[in-house]
């Protein structure tokens, strides 16, 4: 699977103040804002691949199951399995997507916050 790095040639450039116009402590306060929602969101795109991925192994594991059902009650059973599964999946999901922009939010997204 691929994996994205944890830091950019964004993030250093965000650093340095390079080619912003705003001076003083807004433009940090600017370059410091836009890291940390570059972090953040970069942070969010891992978690959702991650999510995805397993959910697909997921949905092919109940495809399978289904596909060998003999009876009616047994595809009903698996059927309603599955979507207390994803359900529950997607509900910790959000709650995961929250905490890190809760995290982001608070100062704890930052390099070293």
């Amino acid at each position: 699977m691929a994996t994205m790095p944890k830091s950019s040639g964004t993030s250093d450039t965000l650093r340095s103040g390079t080619g912003y116009a705003v001076s003083g402590d807004s433009g940090r306060a600017l370059a410091n804002a836009a890291e940390t929602w570059f972090a953040a969101a970069a942070e969010c795109q891992r978690e959702m691949m991650s999510f995805v991925s397993m959910r697909l192994e997921k949905d092919a594991d109940t495809t399978r199951e289904m596909m060998g059902c003999r009876n009616p009650a047994d595809m009903t059973a698996i059927q309603s399995r599955w979507v207390e599964d994803t359900l529950r999946d997607y509900n910790a999901e959000m709650g995961k997507l929250m905490t890190i922009l809760t995290k982001s939010v608070d100062g704890g997204g930052r390099n070293g916050g």
